[in-house]
């Protein structure tokens, strides 16, 4: 599992923070549930229409819950996925739900040979999607959505090959989320080339290369694709001269615990009935967290926790990680035999266990994690080249210097390709 390659250089007049999205069950939703001690007997202060509002509220929470455990598996069809949900969505619902659920089937491109983002790329999208709106209804405080990038056509530049009018086509969602800007980054600093820049949709940019754009030199060592004052995508220079980083291999022990323990669980909820989780693997920048998030039949307890697993040297960029990056499993209604699960063998999780007298906490026990992690700056990740050739057609000269610094890579890290990677057309 490979990323986009990141980088935490900020551009000079940087004032910006870094954040990250979180879904969990808060004091937001101990509030939501307060309220419904009323509709138990307990106090006369909630009238017919409330009830129904909180009866729509929990199976809205309900189709929501149930279309992202769907979206978990790697197999699934988003499209199909979000459609189900927009019909089974109560009459009654919130209308920010079916407007969610729409807008993005509306703006969703279909992976191929105009949109060249991997199916994983859009699910994964998708079900953010789900999780912020599931917050959104709940009063639970959401993070801004944020650019992100899944691929570039061509992965990378020769500077003999570019002299001509050229387009690189960047491909992604959610562009048109924050004002964007383009640098080129050399080995004495940032050179803002904006102008070249050119948002086609909110899931494409254009960067016109070469002659009428912006001169490809040596003296380039890549491209940069910036938002929040901070590089976020980089498109390589490739030239003789180019040096691939050092990478290595580095493990996180087996024996991790990620743990989904909801805050509460309301009295008189469902009991013994089926109960789903999934954990997730992503990266950033120097650093790996995991995401676990339970699916219950009572809404209110269901929720995602992200827990920091990792992080390698600060000057270094984590580039991808071994084996599948998921991983799901589901506990029968009423088969307390059943508590505890083993994991896959290629997937990130060794042991699922149900947590006794809870119908919702789960934690999960991880497997060994392997990573690759490189050199942040003045070079490129022997990944990245790799997938250069596939893409381009490197001068000889190029491919003779750079192909052999590869040997001195262990092959290990040659065998991983793009997070985001596209179908073979």
């Amino acid at each position: 599992m490979i990323g986009p390659r990141r980088s935490r250089v900020k551009l000079p007049f940087d004032q910006s923070r870094t954040t990250r999205w979180r879904g969990a069950t808060t004091c937001a939703a101990m509030l939501w549930l307060a309220s419904l001690s009323c509709t138990n007997g307990l106090s006369p202060c909630v009238d017919v229409d409330e009830t129904a509002r909180d009866g729509a509220l929990t199976a809205t929470l309900r189709v929501l819950d149930g279309a992202a455990r769907r979206l978990a598996s790697p197999a699934a069809d988003s499209a199909a996925i979000l459609r189900d949900a927009a019909l089974a969505l109560p009459p009654d619902a919130d209308d920010r739900a079916r407007i969610e659920i729409r807008t993005f089937l509306s703006r969703a491109p279909a992976p191929g040979a105009e949109y060249r983002c991997s199916g994983d790329f859009i699910r994964t999208r998708a079900r953010q999607m789900l999780l912020r709106l599931r917050d959104t209804l709940l009063q639970i405080e959401t993070v801004p959505v944020e650019p992100a990038v899944c691929y570039a056509d061509p992965f990378a530049l020769d500077p003999s090959r570019a002299r001509a009018d050229r387009v690189v086509d960047i491909y992604g969602y959610d562009f048109d989320a924050a004002p964007l800007q383009l640098v080129t980054i050399t080995s004495d600093g940032f050179h803002d080339v904006t102008p070249a820049l050119t948002v086609a949709s909110h899931a494409h940019l254009a960067v016109k290369v070469g002659e009428g754009g912006v001169p490809v030199s040596a003296a380039i060592q890549s491209f940069g694709l910036a938002w929040g004052h901070v590089i976020h995508h980089r498109v390589p220079v490739i030239a003789p001269a180019t040096r691939l980083c050092a990478s290595r291999v580095e493990s996180i022990p087996a024996g991790r615990i990620v743990s989904h323990l909801p805050v509460v669980v309301r009295p008189g909820g469902p009991s013994e009935a089926d109960l789903a989780a999934d954990l997730r693997l992503d990266f950033s920048y120097n650093m790996v967290e995991a995401t676990l998030c339970v699916t219950a039949a009572d809404p209110i307890a269901s929720g995602c926790t992200t827990e920091f697993l990792y992080t390698t040297d600060p000057d270094r960029v984590i580039d991808g990680v071994f084996g599948s990056p998921s991983e799901a499993v589901s506990f029968p209604r009423g088969d307390r035999s059943a508590a505890v699960r083993s994991g896959g063998r290629e997937g990130p999780v060794g042991e699922w266990t149900r947590v006794a007298d809870s119908e919702a906490a789960v934690t999960a026990r991880l497997n060994e994690i392997r990573v690759v992690s490189s050199e942040g700056e003045g070079c490129i990740s022997p990944i990245t080249y790799l997938e250069a050739q596939r893409t381009i057609r490197l001068a000889p000269e190029t491919r003779r210097a750079l192909d052999a610094q590869l040997r001195s890579v262990d092959p290990t890290v040659l065998t991983l390709r793009p997070r985001f990677v596209p179908t073979p057309r």
